[in-house]
């Protein structure tokens, strides 16, 4: 649906009496724009209350109550005059943060991926991260994440070599790398740890981020475990700008709830 044209939606109106009540009307907005969030329409930016009042000819209270489910639902920012922005904090079986990907999908957004580096290698300094011997070899997947082909983060994650060799057949600019390790290796990961941090952004990641020097980055580390045997520990820096993070706790007012 083109968000220049009217909705046929009806005029706001009371359910009607010693009838059956209708759904509200601010539930059947909220649905039609969440399809729309789902199907990609508004991956260049979300509208402002006042244009979707106006596109579906209800006043801004209504509007409100139909966002509302959205944003809690982690699938909008929608804030005027800003990008999209990425919402993370799903609980997964990759940790409360991860899988980013599943992240930029329930936004809305295309995901893809530049490779820098798929290679296999020897680092001390992760195998000691991951309690391992100092020789041991990984695989390692080095890639500038982007969503609507703009970028969103750097990422690097390495693998014991002894269980993720088949990753090295893998085509990661557009695969996932958790599907890719579960199809080729037979492994899920199970649990883990993941640390985050505010961080400003090196000459090297302004450059491949196509940010400022300084630039606020959220350094995410974690390590991946597989029957409580450490299998993963990655690293990725994500712009500041183009993510929120959103959780939910207790309970919940209804979009109707006003205080006494």
């Amino acid at each position: 649906m083109d968000t220049q044209e009217q909705a046929s939606f009806p005029a706001e109106r009371s359910a009607p009496r010693g009838g059956s009540r209708r759904a509200p009307l601010w539930k059947k907005v909220s649905a039609d724009l969440r399809d729309e969030v789902l199907g990609g329409v508004f991956d260049s930016g979300f509208p402002g209350e006042l244009e979707l009042a106006k596109r579906y000819g209800v006043s801004r209270g209504t509007i409100r109550a139909a966002l509302r489910p959205l944003r809690e639902a982690g699938q909008i920012t929608a804030h005027p005059g800003r990008k999209p922005a990425v919402i993370a904090g799903k609980s997964t079986a990759y940790g409360p943060i991860y899988s980013l990907l599943a992240s930029i999908r329930e936004s809305g957004l295309h995901h893809s991926s530049v490779v820098l580096a798929q290679h296999l290698v020897r680092d001390a300094s992760v195998a000691g991260k991951m309690s391992l011997e100092a020789d041991t070899e990984f695989f390692h997947l080095s890639r500038v994440r982007l969503a609507d082909e703009e970028p969103l983060g750097l990422d690097q994650v390495w693998l014991p070599t002894a269980v993720a060799a088949k990753l090295m057949q893998s085509d990661f600019t557009e695969a996932a790398l958790y599907a890719e390790l579960e199809k080729r290796c037979g492994i899920v990961l199970d649990g883990g740890t993941e640390q985050l941090t505010a961080v400003a952004a090196s000459a090297d990641q302004a450059s491949r981020l196509n940010c400022a020097e300084g630039m606020p980055l959220l350094l995410i580390e974690r390590t991946g475990c597989y029957r409580a045997r450490t299998l993963e520990f990655r690293r990725s820096y994500i712009l500041g700008e183009r993510i929120t993070i959103a959780t939910s706790f207790g309970c919940k007012a209804g979009p109707d709830s006003r205080p006494d």
